[in-house]
């Protein structure tokens, strides 16, 4: 079996936005899962959960996120200061799709009206810390995923199609 040659094609937008997504799923359901054994409505089994609704608003934010970041090294801001506008964006977002969803279908899958630091049910303010740590997550992340190559090796591709 020959190496693979250097090269390969990258992630295309679309490959990222999913790729995106899906890492916002798993980002979601490890996120429920301990919080709700941290506040006795889990146990160790540790089952999170999410919601379809999260892949494109992941997938999407992740993406805008990809520019802005580079943008924001360039202009030479801390790596602070760029972690707390991306919570600050997190929230934003959270906000406007939290209210763009109640318009679409009649509510928002998340609900945090039980929370005092709640605002109008569709964010909670009290969970700044952990936007903080998924902004200062959020470069080596897209880095990462920008740097993924797809590789077909055209021998396996003949045989899988036929040819």
């Amino acid at each position: 079996m020959e190496p693979l040659a250097l090269g390969g094609k990258r992630l295309g937008v679309l490959g990222r936005f999913i790729v995106y997504g899906i890492m916002g799923l798993c980002i979601e359901f490890c996120f429920t899962s301990v919080m709700d054994l941290a506040t006795g409505a889990g146990d160790l089994r540790l089952k999170g959960y999410s919601y379809l609704w999260m892949h494109p608003i992941w997938g999407g934010t992740l993406l805008m996120a990809e520019g802005l970041m580079m943008r924001f090294q360039r202009m030479r801001l801390s790596r602070f200061t760029r972690a707390f506008i991306a919570m600050a964006a997190s929230f934003t977002i959270e906000y406007v799709t939290g209210a763009l969803l109640v318009m679409a279908v009649g509510r928002c899958p998340w609900d945090y009206t039980a929370s005092p630091w709640n605002v109008h049910g569709l964010i909670r303010l009290d969970y700044a810390p952990f936007w903080l740590m998924c902004g200062w997550a959020c470069e080596p992340l897209t880095r990462f995923v920008r740097r993924i190559r797809i590789f077909a090796r055209e021998a396996e591709f003949e045989t899988a199609s036929g040819s």
